[in-house]
């Protein structure tokens, strides 16, 4: 008898494609990790080491924020590994459900929060000291809070983002927009490498297919491709390949499709 919510992690073992296997990683990304890794120590021995209380916080709140994007760019350099388990996979109603990762969710929410923050208290900052310029630096300042807070509520309202292959289609939550697109419209599904594993849902035109972006604005995803159509698998907390092998699976078996409302649909590409 099926289950509406399946929790259970199953042992996987299916190797990864030949595109994402033996890839180096950015090493843009290492370096800003190191660097920036370097740099929230330096700030925090500053923080420990100041006699100003009022500057050991300042410091200290620093080092927090310099270990938020340290860590952002450690996920983002190493995000998109093989699993030896469905750890990230579940089974619900509506199809499995591969969820974006707890903490590269919460990294960038908190870095884009504590940049609001800091954005408006310098504002404040500038506009105390009553001057032209510092008026004009004020208004700069409290326009950028401005855009980044848009991003940030757009953010809450999404996250976690999540993709979810069900009977009927795929239903793909980013953290800015949310895209379905039904069978009809998918016609294959690729593995692509941007410096960590790609998914590239090749789809037709359909009357069915809805996208709500919320920023109003497309940018590009991985290889200039559109966003709506690639899943970076550095977000996702499962194993990319079972993403990849679940969308492959049923494009090319249709008739298995009704069992994605079942919990046969996990155990099948844990088999794969």
């Amino acid at each position: 008898m099926g289950r509406d919510f399946l929790m259970e992690t199953l042992p996987y073992a299916s190797t990864w494609p030949a595109e994402w296997t033996g890839q180096r990683r950015s090493g843009l990304l290492l370096f800003g990790t190191v660097f920036m890794g370097l740099l929230t120590v330096g700030v925090a021995v500053l923080a420990v080491t100041s006699e100003d209380l009022a500057g050991a916080l300042i410091f200290a709140a620093t080092a927090v924020y310099f270990a938020h994007l340290t860590a952002l760019s450690l996920h983002s350099y190493r995000g998109g590994r093989h699993r030896s388990d469905t750890t990230g996979v579940r089974h619900e109603a509506a199809g499995l459900v591969f969820r974006y990762g707890a903490a590269p969710t919460y990294l960038l929410g908190a870095f884009v929060g504590m940049t609001v923050l800091a954005l408006l208290g310098m504002s404040v900052r500038a506009a105390v000291q009553a001057t032209t310029q510092g008026y004009v630096i004020a208004v700069v300042l409290a326009l950028l809070a401005v855009v980044t807070g848009v991003f940030l509520a757009v953010f809450l309202k999404l996250a976690p983002g999540q993709v979810v292959v069900g009977p009927d289609g795929i239903h793909h939550r980013g953290l800015t927009f949310t895209h379905f697109v039904p069978w009809e419209a998918v016609v294959d599904v690729a593995a692509l490498w941007a410096h960590s594993p790609v998914i590239f849902i090749r789809t037709i035109g359909s009357s069915a297919t809805v996208t709500r972006n919320y920023l109003g604005r497309s940018t590009a995803g991985p290889q200039a491709l559109s966003p709506f159509d690639t899943i970076s698998g550095r977000w996702l907390a499962a194993d990319p390949a079972l993403l990849l092998q679940a969308v492959a699976h049923y494009i090319v078996h249709p008739q298995d499709r009704p069992e994605l409302a079942s919990d046969a649909a996990l155990r099948r590409i844990a088999a794969s």
